[in-house]
């Protein structure tokens, strides 16, 4: 932390990490003291590159493999094209024993990361993205450079809206009676004895440590703005939260699952159950997404997509979607563990 308060940092035109991210960086309970998270570039004093990491530990065969999660790489707009991308990325890979991995990537980032030939995809989530009250001025980044395109777009906002509005009367969720819902913004004992009884069967570590973590210490503030102007990823939001929605089956403790709203996107971000009650937990979003009027929802877990694809309604549009995850070091038995949602840094962001 004394990095963040220094006069150095504070002369930074653009900062290369936040309080936040720095506090959670210290408190990862996968980290260790020598862990290389942040790697800058400097022409002179000035500061042109720079990239960020976390630590992680991934579950091979009969033993653990701590890695860098890649989270995070800015270049100077003058300076682009000039390699200092790569270069960052090659003392990173040094610095992490070869062991990194990544996901939750631009197609940009994903070019330069396979030029590399270090890295193989090691799982393809199958999810889905759907819209219910879509807004074309954050779709469409040039929405706000003309007025005649704010104009047009607030009128297809308008359409849409109407149009939303009503689908959304008709929706009707059918809960089986013997299944129930609690909504808690965190996990709770019950919900973390489940979790690390099920940890074996996760191929990246998200036991009660790596949970009270995520909550604890985020990277998103609802209230600090002083990085809003000068650091290139997420640091702010005005609505920003998270929500653990507790299953009961005959009134029994049957599993959990986390997602989080940010400015009308909900993410789901991880799922422990073994009942299959895909279509009731499916439901339960929509009806979620209904109630707060959420403009897109984005959810990576399979089964749970399928049933927005069988029945979309009262959502006006779904696609597949869903990223890799990339890893430059071999792990073994990784086609019978499950991967979550949340892996990487889309639990943060």
């Amino acid at each position: 932390m004394s990095f963040v308060q220094s006069e150095t940092f504070n002369d930074f035109a653009t900062v290369p990490i936040t309080c936040e991210r720095a506090k959670s960086y210290i408190q990862n309970p996968n980290a260790k003291p020598n862990d290389v998270v942040l790697i800058m570039g400097f022409i002179g004093n000035k500061l042109v590159a720079f990239r960020t990491l976390f630590a992680g530990l991934a579950n091979s065969a009969s033993r653990q493999i701590h890695f860098g999660w890649c989270s995070g790489s800015w270049v100077h707009p003058g300076f682009r094209r000039k390699g200092f991308s790569q270069q960052l990325l090659n003392v990173a890979f040094s610095d992490w024993d070869k062991k990194l991995m990544f996901t939750n990537y631009a197609p940009n980032s994903e070019e330069l990361y396979l030029k590399t030939g270090w890295f193989k995809p090691i799982y393809q989530f199958s999810g889905v993205r759907a819209y219910l009250f879509p807004k074309t001025r954050k779709l469409i980044a040039k929405e706000n450079s003309n007025r005649l395109l704010k104009f047009i777009f607030s009128i297809i906002d308008f359409c849409v809206s109407i149009v939303s509005t009503i689908l959304v009367r008709f929706l009707s969720v059918s809960v089986k009676n013997n299944i129930r819902f609690e909504t808690i913004s965190n996990p709770d004992d019950e919900c973390y004895l489940l979790n690390n009884e099920k940890q074996s069967e996760y191929l990246l570590n998200h036991n009660t440590n790596i949970l009270k973590w995520i909550f604890q210490y985020p990277w998103i503030s609802n209230s600090e703005k002083s990085f809003t102007g000068n650091y290139p990823f997420s640091a702010h939001s005005n609505l920003f939260y998270y929500k653990t929605v507790k299953i009961f089956v005959q009134n029994k403790f049957a599993g959990f699952f986390i997602f989080s709203v940010r400015e009308g996107h909900l993410k789901t971000l991880h799922f422990c159950f073994s009942h299959k009650i895909e279509k009731e937990i499916a439901g339960f979003i929509k009806q979620y997404c209904v109630t707060n009027k959420i403009e897109f929802v984005t959810i990576y877990n399979s089964e749970i997509a399928e049933q927005f694809f069988a029945r979309k309604f009262p959502f006006l549009y779904a696609r597949k979607y869903g990223q890799k995850i990339y890893s430059s070091f071999e792990i073994n038995n990784k086609e019978k563990l499950y991967f979550q949602d949340g892996d990487g840094d889309v639990f943060f962001t």
